[in-house]
């Protein structure tokens, strides 16, 4: 029996196209490196080749082995924490009076979207995960282009305005800033990964998507896109010197914008815009403007004991972006807690994945996304208690709204892909 024969006898066995390939390239160089072991103790090429295989064992035995060892893997305790949170966003839509928001009841309206929202969801997160996220990393570029036109898209061809921000709707899917994210996400994970980019190059590459962003705007997706960006920097190929140097500089910059906005606050800014930021430091003097929001949350956050308020007081958008203090309404800080530790759960489950990989895009992907993931966390949560400024920051998996639970399931979907090939992340990406 020849090498060839042996190594198609043991795969057979493995029924995963990318670990049949990833055994079979490892087998071979065990078997070749026995083999030149064998010859240097006079054995003929021929003989030591039947040595080296002998070592081996039987072809079924190891087949089965590496089989079990090298199947694709599920994160069931990642899955679990993301289904408990997709069965709790029904709880805000079932518990909103919405005749005081649209002056009808709309809580089958919302329940039959957000079941369609959930399925659409699960299968995006199904097919990310089947897919074999290491051909992304060659497709980078092109990825980082499909961004850059949809940029182009929301700044010359909008057909909706919101809070002054640009977007694109085509039918129930709306494409805003944030939709960008996940594109920008794989492309810079690619880019930190491909050690052929200069400096010069990535930083040219990041301030194009950040110009947009500006241009929108979206200061929150802006600083979302910061910090990705950012993280991924720190876990790049680059030493630590060089590290060191752009954040000094970074740093820098970001100090000379705060000076600048606080001179723009008092002397360059629309008066609509002071008054959102002085209602933020201030919700008590603007009460019957842009304050009140503030003040609603906060009376109804005080109200609420460890099992809810004994008033069902209104919240508008209760489903959406204040669906934490909706849920602690309805069931008390118990509930809200109770969410809120699933919500890091999750996160602290993806970071302890990220602890077991070697470098690689595989990891980077999954650094990517759960800063994204957790910052959006953070101030949602942060947001409703009146530590950051009221923005349309949705709470993962829990908001009503297709496009924020779309960008969840992605960035859930692209840690489950690299989670189901952790045995040979960092190998070559085994062609069809």
């Amino acid at each position: 029996m020849s090498n060839k024969e042996f190594l198609q006898q043991v795969t057979s066995y493995i029924r995963s196209k990318d670990a049949r390939g990833y055994v079979e390239e490892e087998l071979q160089h065990h078997l070749l490196q026995s083999k030149q072991a064998w010859m240097n103790k006079g054995y003929s090429p021929k003989e030591a080749e039947q040595k080296s295989i002998a070592e081996m064992g039987s072809a079924s035995q190891l087949g089965k082995s590496m089989d079990k060892i090298h199947r694709p893997k599920w994160d069931f305790w990642l899955i679990s924490g993301v289904i408990m949170l997709i069965v709790v966003s029904f709880v805000p839509i079932l518990t909103t009076d919405f005749n005081q928001q649209f002056g009808a009841d709309m809580t089958r309206y919302f329940v039959e979207y957000k079941v369609v929202h959930i399925v659409l969801a699960i299968a995006l997160m199904a097919m990310l995960m089947f897919i074999d996220y290491r051909k992304l990393q060659r497709l980078s570029m092109l990825i980082y282009g499909v961004a850059l036109l949809l940029f182009i898209v929301l700044l010359f061809m909008p057909n909706i305005f919101f809070n002054g921000e640009a977007m694109f709707k085509i039918g129930p899917i709306l494409i805003r800033a944030e939709t960008v994210l996940p594109l920008l996400l794989v492309a810079f994970a690619g880019f930190f990964t491909e050690y052929k980019l200069k400096g010069w190059q990535l930083t040219g590459l990041f301030i194009l998507p950040l110009f947009f962003f500006m241009m929108l705007p979206n200061l929150t997706v802006t600083l979302l896109y910061i910090a990705v960006v950012a993280v991924l920097f720190s876990f790049s190929y680059f030493t630590r010197k060089a590290k060191r140097n752009v954040f000094l500089v970074v740093g820098g910059i970001g100090l000379t914008i705060l000076a600048y906005s606080v001179f723009a606050y008092h002397y360059l800014l629309a008066p609509y815009q002071t008054v959102r930021i002085a209602a933020f430091l201030h919700p008590e003097l603007y009460a019957d403007s842009e304050g009140y929001m503030m003040l609603q949350l906060k009376t109804v956050l005080a109200a609420a004991g460890w099992f809810g308020t004994e008033t069902n007081y209104y919240v508008p958008e209760a489903h959406t972006d204040f669906v934490l203090v909706q849920l602690i309404q309805a069931y008390g800080y118990v509930a809200g807690i109770s969410v809120i530790i699933v919500i890091f759960a999750i996160a602290l489950r993806i970071l302890w994945m990220v602890g077991t990989m070697p470098q690689s895009f595989g990891k980077l992907l999954v650094i990517a996304a759960v800063t994204l993931y957790c910052c959006q966390s953070i101030y949602s949560i942060f947001m409703v208690f009146g530590f950051l400024p009221l923005t349309g920051v949705s709470l993962p998996f829990i908001s009503y709204g297709i496009t924020p639970l779309l960008l969840n399931a992605f960035l859930i979907g692209i840690v489950l892909s690299v989670y189901r090939r952790k045995s040979y992340i960092g190998k070559r990406i085994i062609s069809a």
